[in-house]
């Protein structure tokens, strides 16, 4: 029986832990959360986080895919926040929370309370990002001690973006991580982003950029031929409208993710039920 099942009854005292012969730190994550949840404000349901740059693509989609889910979301970007990576320096063996200083606590204190977690980030080389990284490796190294998973059982959804389209490289770095924190993966979706190239200064008269990718070395560069969740593959004239515009797919992915939401509650409650008769 995972955390995130258990939050259920927390609302029914310790019983159900003492129950199903919870350790001890299982207990406090639980009351923890009760006495959260008691506060008489609005929970926020889903979490939707962009390890890209500030107001370009990856953003885009993130929000696109919480707009979809018409839940009570909070979109946060690592874009500008101090992420330090893992130190393995064991402070988290404690009591399975990562004591390294920085704009982590905040954001993975959120995780902890929603229901499902949207995440984002670019195609660095092949692989996620770095802050991408250096967050979940955060999130893993201290979410496991003493087979203790303060994430399990949420639902998550994965957003890669790549300036050539391919995203697939992210997708399963993320999706090594979701699995490692036993996160459900409802969703995933792959678009093409913006080079940095393309606001340099420089990006069109540059060899060795992502820009020539894309275009001839020269090319004045406009809006039109900029991608973006609503114009990709801006360089392919006869690419369907469906393909260049992906914003109503990342919408459907955020409906499918808060269907499941609701079902699984149903399912819960039900359960619930039956077991107090």
């Amino acid at each position: 029986m995972c955390v995130f099942q258990l939050e259920c009854y927390a609302n029914k005292g310790l019983a159900y832990a003492s129950y199903f012969r919870l350790r001890p730190i299982q207990k406090v994550i639980i009351e923890h959360r009760k006495n959260r949840s008691n506060k008489g404000r609005q929970m926020t349901e889903i979490i939707g986080i962009s390890a890209g740059r500030e107001s370009k693509v990856t953003e885009s989609l993130i929000k696109a895919i919480l707009e979809g889910t018409g839940k009570n979301n909070e979109f946060i970007s690592l874009s500008g926040k101090l992420i330090r990576p893992c130190e393995a320096c064991n402070g988290c063996v404690k009591n399975n929370r990562c004591v390294l200083e920085d704009d982590f606590q905040k954001i993975i204190e959120k995780c902890y309370r929603a229901e499902a977690i949207v995440f984002g980030a670019p195609n660095y080389w092949n692989h996620m990002n770095a802050k991408g990284i250096a967050f979940w490796e955060r999130v893993c190294f201290s979410g496991r001690h003493n087979s203790v998973f303060p994430l399990e059982g949420k639902m998550g959804a994965i957003a890669a973006v790549a300036g050539t389209g391919n995203g697939k490289p992210v997708i399963n770095d993320i999706k090594t991580y979701f699995n490692d924190a036993r996160i459900h993966i409802v969703e995933e979706i792959s678009v093409q982003g913006e080079y940095a190239c393309f606001a340099c200064g420089h990006g069109n008269h540059c060899p060795v950029g992502g820009f020539v990718d894309m275009y001839p070395l020269g090319t004045t560069i406009k809006p039109e031929i900029v991608p973006s969740l609503t114009n990709q593959n801006p360089d392919n004239p006869d690419l369907p409208r469906e393909e260049r515009n992906r914003l109503n797919h990342a919408r459907k992915i955020g409906k499918i993710l808060a269907k499941v939401i609701d079902t699984r509650k149903t399912k819960q409650e039900k359960f619930t039920r039956v077991e107090k008769n």
